[in-house]
């Protein structure tokens, strides 16, 4: 018997949810803190800035829209999409039978933040101890033997 896949985003409660009902209902919750580590890892595909980028582009759109707006499958939109909501970066609103993605303004807000503090902190760092062969002393020029 095969099951049937739902595209909506209801929110249920996880006792009367199957698995997939489950997952879809999380879209209705707020997102996560930005984690770092995570967003470097989802910045860090190329599909995954087009994929911002038309985002960017509009103010929402559904997996098809962005299908039809990039060279790739829907599987594999699908996919980012996942990674990218994971990462705090969009978030994704019930729309009738379509899910409909957003960029999580606040979440990159404070990721600006969060990478111009990180890179402050290098900055401020002392500076690392000279290299072994920088103390040595210079070499002596050498003797022509012609």
């Amino acid at each position: 018997m095969a099951r049937s896949r739902s595209t909506t985003c209801a929110a249920e409660s996880p006792e009367t949810a199957g698995p997939r009902r489950t997952r879809a209902a999380a879209c209705c919750s707020a997102p996560a803190d930005v984690d770092l580590p995570d967003v470097f890892k989802a910045l860090g595909h190329p599909a995954r800035l087009e994929i911002l980028q038309a985002l960017a582009a509009c103010d929402t759109a559904c997996c098809g829209d962005l299908v039809k707006r990039l060279p790739l499958a829907q599987s594999t939109v699908s996919q980012h999409l996942a990674v990218l909501r994971a990462a705090g970066l969009v978030g994704m609103r019930g729309d009738g039978r379509c899910c409909r993605y957003h960029l999580e303004q606040g979440a990159l807000t404070r990721l600006t933040g969060d990478v111009e503090r990180l890179f402050a902190s290098f900055l401020r760092q002392p500076a690392p101890a000279p290299h072994l062969n920088d103390r040595m002393a210079p070499a002596r020029p050498r003797k022509d033997t012609e």
